[in-house]
């Protein structure tokens, strides 16, 4: 596998304060619960899931503190090709999970923000490269992104985008983040339901109008229901899920979903990437994922493969 093969993936690294708790939040007191720090933010999820599977690296922002050293070599633990600028404090996000799965997150991006403009080194070398929605909240990460995202699509690299949340929308503006998406032509665009409707992508009934002005392809998730794969108007393909036998919590499940199709793409030697057998690898590794709490696939990270 050449050098000119490497996943890249920019964006958001911080630390996660996970609080699973184990009870109905008690105002006012104490709720029992446990607790646990983590590598997080999407971008990195994405790195740290990925390079076990294919060439990673990943670039973005950490502060000159003891967090950014412990995310440093968290993701360097994956086989992640670590590469990051240095200032401002590590960001960090605290996420509840309820007993049922569900998070509720409060996020302070911290030096995640302060990406400044990449070094053209950094890019060299890179097939895809993956950046988030969530990058684009706060300048000058948002500029860097974007830029770091034209200098590997004129080198002749391809683009996934994910689109991260519908808060992320509503921050950086519905018309805006559609003509974002437009101008940037990524080749991959990865969505759940409420991120597809929200921006006119696609609906329960099939795709959206905003997919007429899009040449790449969408993944459009949709939890336990089947991702559709769409092209323009064309629903390429529709790909069940098959159930998760345990459901630890939902975080990175996501993320690790992104990493298991672009990796598998990237690992694929046909003429046309075989988008199924991608998403299929996708579904597996996001169930492996669900089975472990936080963004992790447990200890046994050499797994690497899981029937789909």
């Amino acid at each position: 596998m050449g050098e000119s093969d490497m996943l890249g993936v920019i964006g958001d690294i911080v630390q996660d304060i996970v609080v699973w708790t184990e009870e109905e939040v008690r105002h006012a007191t104490d709720t029992k619960s446990e607790i646990s720090m983590t590598r997080g933010g999407s971008a990195a999820n994405v790195a740290a899931f990925a390079a076990p599977r294919h060439p990673t690296r990943f670039i973005g922002c950490v502060g000159d503190d003891l967090g950014g050293l412990v995310v440093d070599r968290e993701l360097t633990s994956h086989g992640v090709e670590v590469r990051l600028q240095r200032r401002g404090d590590t960001g960090m996000i605290v996420v509840i999970i309820d007993e049922d799965g569900e998070r509720k997150m409060f996020p302070s991006r911290g030096a995640s923000g302060l990406l400044e403009e990449v070094e053209p080194k950094w890019l060299q070398g890179i097939k895809i490269l993956h950046m988030t929605g969530y990058s684009l909240q706060n300048e000058p990460t948002a500029s860097s992104v974007i830029g770091a995202a034209r200098a590997v699509k004129d080198a002749g690299g391809k683009l996934s985008f994910d689109v991260s949340s519908t808060g992320m929308i509503d921050l950086y503006g519905q018309d805006g983040f559609v003509d974002l998406m437009v101008e940037l032509e990524p080749d991959y665009i990865s969505a759940n339901q409420d991120e597809s409707e929200m921006l006119g992508l696609a609906d329960e009934s099939g795709p959206g109008p905003l997919l007429k002005r899009l040449d790449g392809v969408l993944l459009a998730r949709a939890g336990k229901d089947a991702t559709r794969i769409m092209r323009g108007c064309d629903v390429l393909a529709t790909v069940p899920v098959k159930p998760a036998e345990v459901v630890r919590d939902l975080t990175g499940a996501g993320d690790a979903f992104n990493a298991g199709f672009l990796s598998a793409i990237l690992q694929d030697t046909g003429p046309v990437p075989d988008l199924v057998a991608a998403v299929e690898s996708a579904h597996a590794l996001a169930r492996r994922v669900l089975a472990h709490a936080g963004a992790t696939e447990g200890d046994d990270v050499s797994l690497v493969s899981d029937p789909a």
